[in-house]
C-alpha cells in the first residue's frame, strides 16, 4: 500500500456539492484532493443525467428569475450558461429551474477544479477510514487497482451516501423508506417540436396503454425532463418499479429492471404513439437515480418544519426555496411548497457531524429527516451545502474559529 503525503482536505464525492466544497477549500490557499468513484464529474447530475438545476432561484409567480444566492452556486450556473446557454424555466406554481447540457456540466467541473489545482483521483472507492480519538485521519482507497492511503486534517463527504460514517460506524439518519428511483434516456427522431404538448400527448397515450392492459399501471410515472426537447431529441424520466432498500443486490435489481422498463417503454412508444413512430433510443443514463441514501447525524437535523414554515437561522449557510419533492412507489410526484416568496436556510451545524470534529458534510447527505433531504437534495442547494462545508473543513485545517468562517460563508453566500 502507497502512502501518499499528507494534505489539508479530502473531499469525497465529485458532483456538484463536492466540486463546490474541493474549490472552496483550495480558495482558501490549502491543499486539496478529491476521490471519485467514476471516471469523470459531476455526481447524479450528470451519471443519472438529472437534467435541470433547481434550489437558487426565487419561489415566485413572477416571470423574471431571481437568484436567491450569490457567490460559488451562482458563479457555477452562470459559467455553464456561457458555455451552454438555456432559458431558465418557470412552472405555474412559482417554481424556477434551470436545464443544462451534460457534457458542459462534466466540462465545467473539471475545468474549475484544475483552476484550482485540485488533485483529483478517478474512478476510486474507499475502503477504510483511520481515526484519533474524535478525529478522522485518513482513508484507505482503491484507485484504478492500486491501493492507496491519503492522511489529512479535515474530510468533507459529499457521496451521497455517508461513506465515512458507515466505514467509521457512525451514527446516520436512514429512512423509513427510501424516494422511487428513476431511469433518464433518450430519445432522436420525435415528430413534435413543442415539450408541453409532447408531454400531453404521452401521458395520455401512457393512461390509455395502461387502462387497456397493454402496460403496467408504474409507466404512469413518466415524465420528459423539462428543456430537454430540442432539435427533435428528448430525455425521458421513468420511475423504477423496485423499492430502493440498500440491502445487497438491491442497486443491481433496479438497474436491471430500469433496462427491461426502458426497452418495454420505448418500443411501445415507436409502435403505438405517431410523436414517436420514427424515434430510435439514443441514449440511456449510466447510473439510475438514486435520489436520497443515507444521511451523518449533525450538530442539527433539519426538519420539515424547517423547510415549510421557511425557518431562517442565526448560522445559516445556504437559502433554499424548493420545495419538498417526494417520489413515492406507486404514485406520482407529491410536492409540498412554502409560501410564495419566502426560503427557508440551511444552518452549519447540518454539514458538521456531531461525533467526529473533523468530519463535514456537503449535498445529500446533509443531516436531514426524510422530508426535508426531499428538498434540499437538489442541485442548487447542494452546490451551496457543499461549498460551505468546504469552508468549515478549511477552518480546521486553517485554525480559524467556526463563528468566524460561518460569517466569511454568509457574506459570500447568503
Amino acid at each position: 500500500m502507497e502512502t501518499i503525503k499528507d494534505i489539508d482536505v479530502l473531499v469525497l464525492g465529485g458532483g456538484a456539492a463536492g466540486v463546490a466544497a474541493a474549490t472552496a477549500a483550495a480558495a482558501q490557499g490549502l491543499q486539496v484532493s478529491l476521490i471519485e468513484k467514476n471516471n469523470y464529474l459531476g455526481g447524479k447530475a450528470t451519471a443519472a443525467e438529472v437534467g435541470t438545476i433547481c434550489g437558487l432561484y426565487s419561489f415566485s409567480k413572477s416571470l423574471n428569475s431571481e437568484f436567491i444566492v450569490k457567490g460559488f452556486a451562482k458563479i457555477f450556473v452562470e459559467r455553464l450558461q456561457q458555455v451552454a446557454p438555456h432559458q431558465v424555466l418557470n412552472s405555474a406554481e412559482g417554481l424556477h429551474y434551470l436545464p443544462y447540457d451534460i457534457a458542459s456540466f462534466k466540462n465545467v467541473c473539471e475545468d474549475i477544479l484544475n483552476e484550482k489545482e485540485v488533485t483529483i483521483y478517478y474512478n476510486s472507492v474507499i475502503e477504510k477510514v483511520f481515526s484519533v480519538d474524535d478525529k478522522i485521519t485518513g482513508v484507505q482507497f482503491i484507485c484504478a487497482g492500486n491501493t492507496l492511503k491519503i492522511n489529512f486534517k479535515a474530510v468533507v463527504d459529499c457521496s451521497g451516501e455517508s461513506i465515512i460514517s458507515a466505514l467509521a460506524d457512525l451514527p446516520v439518519l436512514k429512512s423509513d423508506y427510501y424516494q422511487a428511483a428513476a431511469q433518464v434516456f433518450s430519445l432522436k427522431g420525435v415528430a413534435e417540436n413543442n415539450e408541453a404538448k409532447l408531454g400531453f400527448i404521452l401521458m395520455k397515450a401512457l393512461r390509455t396503454a395502461i387502462d387497456n392492459k397493454l402496460l403496467e399501471s408504474f409507466y404512469d410515472r413518466v415524465y420528459i425532463v423539462q428543456g430537454s426537447l430540442k432539435n427533435n431529441n428528448v430525455s425521458i424520466k421513468l420511475g423504477i418499479p423496485i423499492d430502493v432498500t440498500y440491502e445487497p443486490g438491491n442497486l443491481e435489481m433496479i438497474k436491471k429492471v430500469a433496462l427491461q422498463c426502458t426497452n418495454t417503454l420505448v418500443a411501445f412508444l415507436i409502435e403505438h404513439v405517431a410523436a414517436f413512430k420514427n424515434t430510435s433510443l439514443q441514449h440511456i443514463a449510466e447510473e439510475v437515480g438514486i435520489r436520497v441514501g443515507l444521511r451523518t447525524t449533525g450538530n442539527y437535523i433539519l426538519t420539515e418544519n424547517d423547510v415549510l414554515k421557511g425557518k431562517k437561522f442565526d448560522d445559516a449557510v445556504a437559502n433554499c426555496s424548493w420545495p419538498i419533492e417526494e417520489w413515492a412507489q406507486n404514485k406520482r410526484v407529491n410536492m409540498r411548497y412554502l409560501k410564495l416568496d419566502d426560503f427557508y436556510q440551511i444552518p452549519a451545524g447540518c454539514l458538521q457531524s456531531n461525533n467526529v470534529k473533523n468530519l463535514f458534510m456537503g449535498g445529500r447527505n446533509i443531516s436531514a429527516t426524510n422530508a426535508a433531504i426531499a428538498s434540499a437534495r437538489v442541485i442548487g442547494i447542494c452546490l451551496q451545502t457543499g461549498y460551505a462545508a468546504g469552508m468549515l473543513a478549511s477552518a480546521v485545517s486553517l485554525g480559524i474559529s467556526e463563528k468566524k468562517i460561518i460569517e466569511n460563508i454568509q457574506s459570500r453566500q447568503i
